[in-house]
C-alpha cells in the first residue's frame, strides 16, 4: 500500500514526497531489497546521487552479488577498476551464472569503468560485448523506404485546414537523434514558468498509428483494387492528400487528450513532448497540430553515435547495436530533416547542442522566442529542477551546462571508422561541422 502511495505521489508530480514514502518503507523493513531499489534509482532522477549510493550500499551489504545494485551503484558513485565492487563484477561474469540481462549490464558497467580511466581499447570491447547481448535487429530497409515516403508523399499545401484554439497550451515537440540533447534542452525550457511537459511520451506515435490504420482501411474498402500502384506502396502516406479537416481535428483532440493531466498553477503557455523519435513523424504533428513548434537537437554525428553505443538502452533502440546501423540511423534522421526543413518552414528551429552549452544565454533567449516565450533566466540552470529526470541523461543535466559533451568521440576515433564509413565519410562529416558553425 506504501508503495502504491509513493507512486501516486510521482505521477502527481510530487517527487519530494514520494521520497519520503519510500524511506518510511525501507525504515520499517530495512531488509527489503525492492523499496530500497526503488528508492535509490527515484533519488538518482531526483540528483541525489549521495542518497542513491546509500541505497544501493544497502543492498549489497545483504545481496553482496546483485549486479542491478552493483551496476547502477557505479552511475550514482563511480569506483575504479581495482575497487571491490569492479572485482566482483568481472567475477560474476567470469563464473557465467547471470541472465542475460544482468550480463549486459556487467559488460556495460566494466565498459565505462575502462573508459573512464583511458582505456579505449577495453572500453570499446566491452561495449560492443554488451550490445551483442542486447536482443533485436535494426531494419534499415524500413527506415529507409520510410523516409522515401515522407519524402516523395509528404506535400503540407495539400493538408486539411483545421482551426486551433489560442486559449490550449501550445505543442512543442523536441526532436533529434538520440543522445543529441533533448533532456538538457527539456529541462532548460522546463525552467521557464510557462512551460510544462509530458516527457518521453508515445502520444504522437501511437496517434498517427490509429489514424493511419483507419485511413488505410477506409482506402482497402473503396478504392484498393482502382489504385495504381505507386498509390498502393504509399498507402502509409495517404493522409497526407486525403484528410478532411474533421478527421485531422479528431487527430488533434485524440493527441491534446495527452495534454489535459498538465493543468499547473498557473496554467502553461507551452507543453513539451520529447520523444527524440518524432523526428521522423513531424510532417503528421503539422497536420493535427498546425500550431506547432519543433526543435530538432544537432550534436555532432560521431559524439552521438557514441553514446548510442556505449548507452545500455532498456528496450527499442537496434540501431544502437552496431556502428554501421547507428550510421544509417543518423544520416537517415539528417535526410528526413532536409526535406522537413522548406516544408515546416519556420515552425522548426535547428538548435546546436555544441552552441547551447559554449553560450548558453543568446542560444536559450532565441529557442524561447520561437517557442513563443518571454526570457527567464532559470532557464540557465536546469541543474535546479525540483522534477525527476528518467532519460540517461539524468546525470550530465544535474550538472549543469557544460561543455564535457563536446568531443568525445576524439579518443575512440580508430574505433569508430565503421561509423564514420556508414555516416558517408569524413566528407559528410566535414559538411556537418560547417552546417553546425553557420546556424
Amino acid at each position: 500500500m506504501l508503495d502504491l502511495i509513493a507512486d501516486c505521489y510521482f505521477g502527481l508530480e510530487r517527487p519530494e514526497r514520494g521520497i519520503e514514502v519510500l524511506e518510511a518503507i525501507v525504515t520499517t523493513w530495512p531488509e527489503n531489497s525492492s523499496a530500497w531499489a526503488k528508492l535509490g534509482a527515484r533519488r538518482l532522477q531526483k540528483g541525489n546521487t549521495t542518497g542513491a549510493a546509500e541505497a544501493f550500499e544497502n543492498i549489497l551489504s545483504f545481496q553482496p552479488n546483485s549486479v542491478m545494485a552493483l551496476t547502477t551503484l557505479y552511475i550514482a558513485s563511480p569506483y575504479d577498476w581495482n575497487s571491490r565492487y569492479a572485482k566482483r563484477l568481472r567475477k560474476l561474469l567470469a563464473k557465467g551464472k547471470v541472465s542475460q540481462h544482468e550480463k549486459r549490464n556487467i559488460l556495460s558497467a566494466l565498459g565505462k569503468i575502462s573508459s573512464a580511466e583511458g582505456r579505449t581499447n577495453v572500453a570499446f570491447s566491452y561495449f560492443k560485448a554488451a550490445k551483442d547481448e542486447t536482443p533485436g535487429r535494426y531494419n534499415a530497409d524500413a527506415v529507409t523506404a520510410h523516409v522515401a515516403g515522407q519524402c516523395q508523399h509528404f506535400d503540407p499545401s495539400h493538408l486539411p485546414h483545421i482551426e486551433c484554439d489560442t486559449n490550449i497550451a501550445k505543442p512543442v515537440f523536441i526532436v533529434g537523434p538520440p543522445r543529441s540533447g533533448t533532456t538538457l534542452v527539456e529541462n532548460m525550457l522546463k525552467a521557464h514558468k510557462g512551460v510544462s511537459t509530458i516527457g518521453e511520451s508515445p502520444a504522437l506515435m501511437q496517434v498517427q498509428s490509429t489514424f493511419r490504420d483507419h485511413r488505410s482501411q477506409e482506402i482497402t474498402q473503396h478504392q484498393d483494387e482502382a489504385l495504381p500502384s505507386d498509390q498502393h506502396q504509399g498507402k502509409d502516406w495517404h493522409w497526407c492528400r486525403n484528410t478532411s479537416p474533421e478527421q485531422a481535428m479528431a487527430g488533434r483532440k485524440a493527441y491534446l487528450a495527452y495534454h489535459q493531466h498538465q493543468h499547473g498553477t498557473p496554467k502553461p503557455e507551452v507543453i513539451i513532448n520529447k520523444l527524440p523519435q518524432n523526428h521522423f513523424e513531424m510532417g503528421f504533428a503539422r497536420m493535427i497540430l498546425p500550431d506547432a513548434r519543433f526543435v530538432f537537437m544537432m550534436r555532432h554525428p560521431l559524439d552521438v553515435g557514441l553514446s548510442l553505443l556505449c548507452t545500455n538502452f532498456h528496450d527499442g533502440h537496434f540501431y544502437s547495436k552496431k556502428l554501421a546501423w547507428i550510421g544509417h540511423y543518423i544520416r537517415a534522421s539528417y535526410e528526413s530533416l532536409d526535406d522537413y526543413i522548406p516544408k515546416l518552414g519556420s515552425r522548426l528551429r535547428l538548435q546546436s547542442y555544441r552552441q547551447l552549452v559554449e553560450d548558453p544565454e543568446p542560444q536559450m533567449k532565441a529557442l524561447l522566442k520561437h517557442v513563443g516565450l518571454e526570457w527567464d533566466p532559470n532557464c540557465l540552470t536546469p541543474q535546479n529542477s525540483k522534477g525527476l529526470v528518467k532519460t540517461a541523461s539524468m546525470l550530465q543535466v544535474r550538472k549543469g551546462l557544460n561543455t564535457s559533451g563536446l568531443g568525445k568521440w576524439k579518443q575512440f576515433e580508430t574505433q569508430l571508422e565503421p561509423l564514420i564509413d556508414s555516416l558517408g565519410g569524413w566528407d559528410w562529416i566535414k559538411e556537418w561541422e560547417a552546417r553546425d558553425a553557420a546556424l
